[in-house]
């Protein structure tokens, strides 16, 4: 068996596949599409292999981070606890450390479940939502407000010195045109919704950027701006502590459920197309399930506390 550096997409299909096996809802074609896969060539079973043993060595990373294991995912969304397997798979213990004290030494943050609002001096109003970290650097020639994680909404100021504001992410930047906007931060890309003004967009690495009128929306990545579209309903109404969505899909509402909530709300896939409406107080995510097993024929289950499934409910 070769005993070389196994490639990347090696390593992520592994972790996919281990992180879809702990959810619990694996059916027999999952279970043998998983063997067939790991059967395919010598490096998928050690890829297989090495996301076990990492996955068994996670208590060893230091307990005054806070972490539990990958397979409760206590305070880890499905995406990021996907991330931080593979982080561990490639460089180990000690390079995930960094990764998440990147974010919780930055110089605002919230909980999951907080949402927050900041006065800067400017007199620009910042509103952190759940799970976000933010760093904000002001000095004699800029307003600086580095997005590192989560999701922000900004009110504009009026800044005497004439300093440019941007907002900064890991794709790029933002730049306001006297306006009221927020940025979200995704897996590969960053999430710009303007709600008055306009905005400037610059990719990282793109020698093009472009404008961004209130009403519509637009993803980006370090290379390019793509197509806009307009804004969701509702879009803005998380810093009133409002969900607010209108004929969304279950499966996508889980996944929004699940950034307000510390573990994971999982959406069985016979249920993940039904529809669902409404304004959501969240302050109390259990109020909510209860309200969406009120709306449609599906069960909460709770495995623990952290560990949500909904599924179609039982005649």
């Amino acid at each position: 068996m070769n005993d070389g550096p196994l490639e990347r997409s090696i390593l992520r299909d592994a972790a996919r596949w281990y992180m879809r096996l702990n959810d619990g809802d694996t059916d027999a074609s999952q279970q043998a599409r998983f063997e067939q896969w790991r059967r395919l060539h010598p490096d998928h079973e050690r890829a297989w292999q090495l996301a076990q043993r990492v996955s068994q060595q996670w208590q060893g990373i230091p307990s005054g981070l806070g972490l539990p294991t990958l397979d409760r995912a206590d305070r880890l969304s499905r995406r990021t606890g996907l991330k931080a397997l593979i982080l561990l798979m490639t460089a180990g213990p000690l390079a995930f450390v960094a990764w998440r004290e990147s974010s919780w030494s930055a110089d605002e943050r919230t909980a999951v479940g907080e949402q927050r609002q900041i006065n800067l001096p400017d007199g620009t109003q910042l509103n952190l939502n759940t799970d976000t970290a933010v760093d904000v650097v002001f000095d004699a020639t800029q307003r600086l407000i580095r997005l590192r994680a989560g999701e922000i909404l900004v009110t504009t100021g009026h800044d005497n010195l004439g300093r440019p504001l941007r907002v900064q992410t890991d794709q790029g930047s933002v730049s306001p045109v006297g306006t009221r906007f927020s940025v979200r931060v995704e897996s590969e890309a960053s999430l710009v919704t303007v709600f008055a003004g306009a905005v400037d967009i610059q990719p990282q690495y793109g020698a093009m950027g472009a404008r961004l009128s209130a009403g519509n929306q637009v993803r980006f990545d370090r290379q390019n701006v793509l197509t806009a579209q307009p804004l969701l309903p509702g879009s803005g109404d998380w810093s009133q502590g409002v969900l607010r969505v209108d004929r969304m899909p279950l499966s996508i509402f889980a996944l929004e459920l699940s950034r307000y909530r510390p573990g994971w709300v999982r959406c069985n896939p016979l249920v993940s197309d039904l529809l669902i409406s409404g304004a959501f107080q969240l302050r109390d995510t259990d109020l909510i399930l209860s309200a969406v097993a009120s709306a449609l024929p599906v069960s909460v289950v709770y495995r623990t506390r952290y560990w949500v499934t909904l599924q179609p409910r039982l005649a």
